[in-house]
């Protein structure tokens, strides 16, 4: 009898032809081999799929759409189609550590409060070459809970295991149409009713390259609003209530990219709705109050106005 996966490693691939054949060997050569590799091409218009199919492995299931439907649908497919007890996420340019899937398991193992889990990342260049070695991301469940209310976390994609009897029971997948932030929208919606933390090690590659989607994807108008909804989102689910104006001001100060305060004014204006949610928060008791606190105090730190 066929030993079921404990591990299925999602990988959703689109026109990877150049690299992917880097990314399915980081797995196969992982040191931790009880695995299943579910590649889902989303109708690549390039060689993706003979890179793939020149690879001879029984660990490697392909799956291919039958149209272009993008990473969302592609990664909650692979998912669909998975036997695994943990899912593991790869994008096709990225590589994984030869000990990642091991590390993540043992520690998923261990700690059975953990829901999902991350890590450090090496960013390369086209070449495979280290360009640098990436800090050590949030490991605190409760401080990454309130750092979800109003922006994204800081480990990447790639890096994450979790269990997939979490996600199935709380109905969690990956939406479509979020202009490269899926995997934002995933994790705020995983931190109301999971613990997600990180480990200090170095789990992934991440190659940087012209056709990095997040990169093409940030200048987005579109991208902007969503970001702003998902704050809006993320907050008001959690039980805060703001106003509008005082929701406006979080989407206008926290942004995305080079988020700041523009006058003193609107400075102390985020304090009062800061300290307006730490009341809040500890008028509903909630378990990360600490956290909350902690968290927008380092928020006025970093946006004060030049």
């Amino acid at each position: 009898m066929k030993t079921q996966p404990l591990v299925s490693v999602i990988m959703p691939a689109y026109n990877g032809e150049k690299y992917i054949g880097k990314a399915i060997q980081s797995v196969l050569c992982q040191t931790y081999q009880n695995f299943e590799l579910i590649i889902v091409d989303d109708r690549s218009t390039d060689n993706t799929l003979g890179e793939i199919e020149r690879i001879n492995d029984s660990r490697i299931k392909v799956i291919k759409n039958e149209m272009n439907h993008g990473i969302a649908y592609s990664t909650n497919l692979g998912v669909a189609n998975s036997n695994g007890k943990y899912i593991a996420l790869l994008d096709d340019d990225d590589e994984a550590f030869p000990e990642r899937l091991e590390k993540q398991v043992m520690f998923l193992e261990d700690n059975g409060d953990i829901a999902i889990l991350g890590g450090k990342t090496v960013l390369i260049n086209q070449n495979g070459d280290i360009i640098k070695y990436g800090g050590t991301p949030r490991n605190n469940p409760k401080l990454i809970r309130a750092i979800l209310l109003f922006r994204c976390m800081d480990f990447m994609n790639s890096t994450v295991m979790y269990r997939k009897d979490f996600i199935l029971k709380n109905k969690l997948s990956y939406n479509d149409n979020c202009y490269g932030m899926q995997d934002y929208k995933f994790y705020i919606d995983s931190s109301k009713v999971g613990n997600i933390t990180t480990i200090d090690e170095y789990l992934l590659k991440h190659r940087l390259h012209d056709n990095n989607e997040t990169v093409k994807q940030l200048d987005n108008l579109k991208r902007k609003e969503l970001y702003a909804k998902f704050q809006r989102d993320s907050i008001a689910s959690s039980g805060f209530i703001l106003t509008d104006g005082e929701m406006q001001c979080i989407n206008r100060v926290i942004t995305e990219v080079n988020p700041h305060c523009s006058s003193k004014e609107e400075f102390i204006f985020l304090y009062d709705i800061f300290s307006k949610m730490v009341k809040q928060g500890k008028e509903k008791e909630i378990d990360y109050l600490d956290e909350l606190k902690f968290h927008t105090k380092t928020l006025l730190g970093k946006y004060a106005p030049l």
